[in-house]
């Protein structure tokens, strides 16, 4: 059976392949910007219209499609809650997994368009890539993983599927990562046994990542005029030493751990990404200055912890106060949005069920065994692995180097393979 499965997947990927290269033409043409995802929501929700795939809106504006065997299609928004939870109680009722693909419709801007190529918001072809604000963070994924939900129903008629295909195509994972991801769980009640992430990995499984911390440090003195600075206490040289502990904990953790991706989760980075002081005028020595310091975070670590350790072991000023940074913004729905920065690491073992069923499927498809990694950055894996404890990995094509660059592009060998592998793993968690 895997081989007449593997034959008829290749066969139907080859076919289809041209259509999904340009359902990825139409959503890079959306300028989809954190917060202004309407048009990429409203093109794929007709997509999935057309090709009879059930398809749901949640209050923020992320859409929620389901592929599934169980189940007639309809296109009742009215009961969406409704027909979801009928669609995961008859999941369960047939012994069948449920398997969410986890993409994001947000990019962010191409304001630099005059140093691009070519129109970062149209797609081109050349040297075997396609190129485009997007292609590889992550609209390559979102439109493989959009088309293989429509495969998978289409081949439910030759082989036997028990497994029912989420689609979560969310908003703002860009600014605000994890946050539109646990929305939608909670708005719908979805339930998963599995989560595959679509950000980019260069088709190698990536198997957790670090956490994210974004932080405010700030330090505060005694205000005084520039030309009586012995009567102040200046903020800016506290911040200083501020800066210089961050710094020294930065090599100290490099020290440490080296850079070898094995210790990837081992390893805690600390970044000051920008500075400012108060008040804003030449004339005054500041009372007030602030740091914004972006970390990457090992398993086990969080805020208190980085700060705990700066506080006893580095020159770390007297009265500093550490703050997570707050993400507040609205969705293209007018959804408010209050979102703190300040998420763990994961990692799903190389022996756990998902990582083996992925593996297989990588190689019934490419004959080689898969690479396997873990990310620097972080995902809506914050959300699915670290808060809900699913078994999440990664899975996109795309270079990771090139996200957020100019001239951004994925190859279409690994787009045409990442179609292949969505569409064949729903097949496999049958096993």
């Amino acid at each position: 059976m895997e081989e007449k499965l593997v034959e008829k997947i290749n066969g139907i990927c080859e076919e289809y392949y041209e259509k999904t290269v340009d359902l990825l033409s139409r959503v890079i043409a959306c300028k989809s910007y954190s917060g202004h995802e309407g048009d990429c929501a409203d093109l794929l929700k007709d997509f999935f219209k057309e090709n009879e795939i059930p398809v749901f809106v949640d209050s923020r504006g992320s859409l929620l499609a389901v592929s599934t065997p169980f189940s007639e299609y309809t296109n009742n928004e009215d009961n969406a809650k409704q027909w979801v939870t009928k669609a995961i109680e008859d999941a369960s009722n047939n012994n069948a997994k449920i398997l969410i693909y986890n993409a994001h419709m947000d990019v962010v801007s191409a304001d630099n368009s005059e140093e691009w190529t070519d129109d970062p918001f149209k797609a081109v072809r050349r040297e075997g890539k396609i190129f485009g604000r997007g292609t590889c963070d992550m609209k390559g994924a979102l439109a493989a993983m959009a088309y293989s939900l429509v495969l998978t129903k289409a081949l439910d008629k030759v082989f036997k599927r028990k497994v029912v295909l989420l689609g979560c195509f969310v908003t703002e994972e860009e600014v605000s990562e994890g946050m539109a991801f646990k929305d939608i769980f909670e708005e719908f009640g979805l339930k998963a046994d599995m989560v595959l992430l679509g950000e980019p990995s260069k088709m190698q499984i990536s198997r957790g990542q670090r956490g994210k911390l974004e932080m405010c440090v700030e330090t505060t003195g005694v205000c005084s005029h520039t030309s009586v600075p012995e009567t102040a206490v200046s903020a800016v040289y506290k911040l200083a030493d501020v800066l210089k502990s961050v710094e020294k904990y930065e090599l100290d953790e490099r020290a440490k751990y080296g850079l070898d991706a094995e210790n990837t989760l081992n390893r805690t980075t600390l970044a000051v990404a920008s500075i400012e002081s108060w008040p804003k005028n030449r004339s005054f020595v500041p009372d007030r200055a602030a740091a914004y310091v972006t970390g990457r975070l090992a398993l086990g670590q969080s805020m208190k912890s980085i700060c705990d350790t700066l506080e006893k072991h580095y020159n770390w000023p007297e009265g500093t106060k550490c703050s997570q940074f707050v993400y507040r913004g609205e969705s293209y729905k007018g959804k408010k949005s209050e979102w703190v920065s300040e998420h763990q690491g994961w990692e799903t073992k190389k022996d756990s069920a998902f990582f083996k069923l992925v593996s297989e499927a990588f190689k019934a498809i490419t004959g080689k065994e898969p690479i396997n990694k873990i990310w620097p950055f972080s995902t809506d894996g914050v959300y699915s692995a670290s808060r809900a404890g699913i078994p999440t990995l990664g899975l996109g094509p795309g270079y990771e180097e090139m996200a957020h660059k100019i001239d951004e592009w994925v190859k279409e060998e690994d787009f045409k393979l990442a179609l292949k592998l969505y569409t064949l793993i729903p097949f496999y968690s049958e096993e």
